[in-house]
């Protein structure tokens, strides 16, 4: 338990270093639109989103799906031998590195493009990491390669999840006073 609570400080640790790193860089060019400049820059939600893209979202998923692996090849020591189970580990790593170059891609394109492609891009990524990720590992990979239709119990709950938490941030990206001020988008007037 203490090994635990020493990772996460370190994990936050290290969470709070590159979002301050992110801010610096990132703020260090002018606002798209001068007239909203308090309100601008990554900071606050924007800046999260940021991290989370970068670094917070690749690490707590990798976490997790090492552990799921340790965990169930503590509980049934057989997988290990199993064909399949390695083709599936393989699998899994495999588009989680994948999501995660996506990941990385969104956050620096958000950190350094400030265009209204950069926002484009990380809503699609959002959904394509979130959901269509969840599809992919929850349902579609078991099934490609065990050959059984049979849902995890708890993927009905993490989808819904990656649903909504995707809903979530792609309506700040398209809310946000503080993403429209930083990537200069306007509202056309009436």
């Amino acid at each position: 338990m203490d090994m635990l609570i020493a990772l996460l400080v370190i994990v936050v640790v290290i969470a709070l270093v590159i979002a301050h790193r992110i801010q610096i860089y990132a703020n260090k060019y002018p606002p798209a639109s001068p007239e909203q400049s308090a309100i601008s820059g990554i900071g606050g939600w924007l800046l999260l989103l940021v991290t989370g893209f970068v670094f917070l979202g690749p690490a707590a998923g990798g976490v997790h799906i090492f552990i799921f692996f340790m965990s169930n090849e503590y509980r049934y020591p057989i997988l290990t031998s199993v064909t399949e189970w390695g083709t599936y580990k393989f699998a899994t790593w495999g588009i989680f590195l994948l999501a995660c170059c996506l990941s990385f891609y969104a956050g620096l394109g958000l950190i350094i493009e400030c265009s209204k492609a950069a926002i484009k891009r990380a809503k699609i990524i959002i959904w394509v990491n979130g959901p269509l990720a969840n599809i992919i590992l929850g349902a579609l990979l078991p099934v490609l390669i065990f050959g059984r239709p049979e849902l995890d119990p708890q993927f009905v709950g993490s989808m819904i999840a990656s649903i909504i938490g995707a809903a979530i941030w792609t309506a700040y990206l398209s809310k946000s006073k503080r993403v429209k001020a930083t990537y200069g988008i306007t509202t056309p007037s009436t």
